[in-house]
This record gives structure tokens, C-alpha cells and sequence, in this order.
């Protein structure tokens, strides 16, 4: 009977729960979107028009958690489903289409099938509220490096990044990249090779600047520190990039009651690496400090946001900061101007917003206008560009109930220069017209 009894009780234990490498893909998360994009450029007088309408996916898979780890991919393809012929030149200029080939891949146009990328592939360990990863992922966001999505394929980074979350107060971002994938390209490039892979613009003597494959750049650093405080948010960046050059930017904004304040301040050092190379050869010139001064001031209510913008670029050299990376983000950058190149200009912004309740339904209006840019005075215009005037006109609609997760933007685009109006001067550049609408589908 004392047998049987123990017998019992040993068959009563419960059994140690065990774990099956199954179960980090039964505990997965699946994510993408499903993305349609139409795009048409109306250029001035008899200058050729364009058009293009690009559909594509992404699709991200995630695994559990397991002890903190987790791993993830992503891949995205795009196809031209209709539009005009992008490589028909236009009889003035010679030249043909620009934005609209920035819906597929600018580096090898006249691809509009075989569109496919590897978006992102890593691994993440968490903890708290913190992690650790490394691979090819989207970056937190920062004001110079970014995803910028503005297109169909977004800019992904590859390196390695820690966020650190010490608490509601206080962040740390720390990162070290060496390869990216840039915005409207299919493929991943060391950080070396991405350098200059896009227009190289012109020197301070006005030559054509030759600077790609002649920065033997290991990668680009990022220190990031973040502190929120009742009504007050200040950001520290510092980016170091191996022999070309180190950024520094500082931001602060501060909120009381409906009203908004921020200012950015940013300072830049070249390297001495670039002074052994020819000049031509040079991303920066020895003795080019970018400086900017950057200032916002809004106010908000019952769904209204209204603000004015005001930016500075200082006569102590070009703001620059490599295109392949991503696009700065000043207070007074919007979509189809940005201040990377330029020096010794004001930059005015005025912004308003409507937000229809319940939140689903907004639309906004940017005007901006450049001064101090001068045609053919390259040493603060790195893209030779004019004096402008932009108008940005935006509608943006969210689905709710059964159709959450869908949504439409709509973007027109009208720009012009304020002195100079030669067709080589505003063909694809200013002086067009341009609508943009997006149809995404996110799960």
C-alpha cells in the first residue's frame, strides 16, 4: 500500500515545461504594407511632362522572444503598372525624366520589373525597455539619418545599434553603420561605396566635384541623447564620419499651453583626411565649417496647427551631409527641398494644418521661400540652384472600422525660381507643377 502510494504521487507531478524551437515562430509577428504610388510632373512651357504609377509590397517577419532575442526579415518588391516612357528625352534640354525614376531604381533606369530588396534582416536582444541589434533594420529616427519614405523604397541602414531606455526621462541611441541601402535603389552598399553614388554637384571654384571612391570610410557613428521633461524635450546628436567630417546638432523644443517653441542648432568639422586629396576629389573642403541656425515657433487648438519657421545657414561653409544617407530635417525642410549644399541663406516657412475630428481626415498647406542662393556662386550652392518659391499642398485621409489600416495621401507640389528661368535651370528642377498619390494598405 506505501508502494502504490508513492507510486501515486509521483505520477501526480507535474511535468517541467519545455521549450521547442517552434515556439519562437508561434509567438511570430508578421507585418507589411501594401503600397500603390502615382506620380506626374507638369514642367513649365513646352518642356516635356511625366508621369508613372508604381505598385509594391513589403512583408516583415519577426520571431518570439526567446531569453530577450528576437530575429527579423523583411523584403519589399516594386513594379511600373503604367505611365509614360521615363527615358524620352525632352527636345530642349536633352535630358528626360528625374522623379518619377525615383519610384523604382535610379541606378539602373529602365528596370521597372525585376525591382526587388532585401529591406531588413537582423537580430535584436531586449531588455526593459531597451535593446541591442544588429544588421540590416531601420534606424531610430534622427534628424539627418532616417527613413524618409517618401518614395517606394525607404533608406535602411546596416550596422549595429543599442537604444537604451533608462526611464520615461531619459534615452540613449548609439549606432555604428557601415553599409546602407539608399532611398530608390534595390542594393546594399558598404559605406565607402554609397559615398557620392548620387550627383556630386559642384566645388567651391565651381568644377565638377569627383569625390565618389575616394573616401576609404569604414562607417559612420551616432550618439544620441534624449531627455524629456514635463513640457520640454532636448536632443543631443553628435555623427562621426570616419575621414570625411564630424556633425554636431542640438534641438530643444518646448511647449506652453497651445503654443510651441523649438530651435536647432548644428555645427560641422571636416577631417584633415580630404587635404591629401586633389580638389576635385574632395567632399568637403579643408576649412568648411557648416553652420545652421534653425527656429520654429507654432501654436495649436481644436485640431488648427499653425506655425512660421525660420533657418540660417552661415557663411562659414556648405551644410553638407551625403543624399545617400537620408534627407535633413530643419524645421523648414519639406518634401522637394532640402538645405543640404547650401550656405549663406534664409530660409522662411510658413505651415498650417487642419485636423478633422475623429483625427482620420487632415490637410495642410507649406509655403516656402529660399533667399541668398545665387546661381553660379558655388561656394555656398554646392547644386548651383536659384532663389525659390514653394507651395506644398497636402490631404491625407485614415480608414477606420473595417478598412483600419488603410489610407491615401495626396501631395501637390507647385515650385518656381525667382531669378533665373532658362530651360537648363528649371527643367525637373523648379518652375513645375507635381502631383503625388499614395494609396498605402498597412497589416
Amino acid at each position: 500500500m506505501l508502494s502504490l502510494s508513492l507510486n501515486a504521487q509521483i505520477n501526480e507531478q507535474p511535468e517541467e515545461e519545455s521549450f521547442h524551437l517552434q515556439d519562437i515562430f508561434h509567438h511570430a509577428a508578421v507585418s507589411g504594407n501594401v503600397r500603390n504610388y502615382f506620380m506626374n510632373t507638369i514642367n513649365s512651357r513646352d518642356l516635356k511632362d511625366y508621369y508613372s504609377n508604381a505598385t509594391g509590397a513589403a512583408v516583415g517577419f519577426t520571431t518570439g522572444n526567446y531569453y530577450g532575442f528576437q530575429l527579423g526579415v523583411k523584403g519589399s518588391f516594386v513594379y511600373k503598372s503604367f505611365g509614360s516612357d521615363l527615358d524620352r528625352v525632352d527636345a530642349v534640354t536633352g535630358k528626360n525624366a528625374k522623379w518619377e525614376y525615383e519610384l523604382y531604381n535610379i541606378l539602373d533606369k529602365g528596370n521597372f520589373r525585376d525591382l526587388n530588396r532585401l529591406e531588413e534582416l537582423f537580430i535584436r536582444y531586449r531588455f526593459g525597455k531597451s535593446y541591442i541589434e544588429y544588421g540590416k533594420f531601420e534606424t531610430e529616427f534622427t534628424p539627418l539619418l532616417n527613413k524618409s519614405d517618401g518614395r517606394m523604397m525607404p533608406f535602411v541602414h546596416r550596422g549595429g545599434w543599442a537604444h537604451l531606455n533608462f526611464n520615461s526621462k531619459h534615452q540613449v541611441n548609439l549606432g555604428w553603420l557601415n553599409g546602407v541601402s539608399p532611398r530608390a535603389t534595390t542594393q546594399c552598399f558598404a559605406m565607402d561605396e554609397a559615398h557620392g553614388l548620387f550627383n556630386n554637384g559642384f566645388q567651391p571654384n565651381g568644377e565638377k566635384a569627383n569625390y565618389h571612391n575616394f573616401y576609404s570610410s569604414s562607417g559612420i557613428g551616432i550618439i544620441n541623447y534624449n531627455l524629456k521633461k514635463e513640457n520640454l524635450e532636448l536632443n543631443f546628436y553628435d555623427y562621426y564620419q570616419d575621414k570625411i567630417m564630424n556633425t554636431f546638432w542640438v534641438e530643444v523644443d518646448y511647449k506652453l499651453t497651445d503654443f510651441s517653441f523649438g530651435i536647432q542648432y548644428v555645427y560641422q568639422n571636416p577631417f584633415s583626411y580630404s587635404e591629401d586629396l586633389a580638389y576635385i576629389n574632395r567632399y568637403v573642403q579643408p576649412g568648411e565649417n557648416g553652420q545652421v541656425l534653425s527656429s520654429q515657433i507654432g501654436w495649436e487648438q481644436a485640431g488648427l496647427k499653425l506655425a512660421f519657421a525660420y533657418t540660417h545657414a552661415f557663411d562659414s561653409g556648405r551644410f553638407l551631409f551625403p543624399k545617400e544617407l537620408g534627407r535633413d530635417r530643419f524645421f523648414t525642410s519639406i518634401s522637394r527641398s532640402r538645405l543640404e549644399g547650401m550656405g549663406n541663406v534664409d530660409v522662411f516657412v510658413f505651415k498650417t494644418e487642419y485636423r478633422f475630428l475623429p483625427d482620420n481626415f487632415n490637410i495642410g498647406v507649406e509655403v516656402q521661400q529660399v533667399r541668398g542662393a545665387k546661381v553660379d556662386d558655388f561656394e555656398f550652392n554646392k547644386y548651383n540652384v536659384d532663389e525659390s518659391f514653394q507651395v506644398n499642398s497636402h490631404l491625407s485621409y485614415r480608414a477606420r472600422g473595417f478598412f483600419e489600416g488603410l489610407s491615401f495621401d495626396i501631395l501637390w507640389v507647385h515650385r518656381k525660381n525667382l531669378n533665373h528661368t532658362n530651360a537648363e535651370s528649371i527643367f525637373n528642377r523648379s518652375n513645375y507643377n507635381q502631383l503625388n498619390f499614395v494609396t498605402n494598405f498597412n497589416f
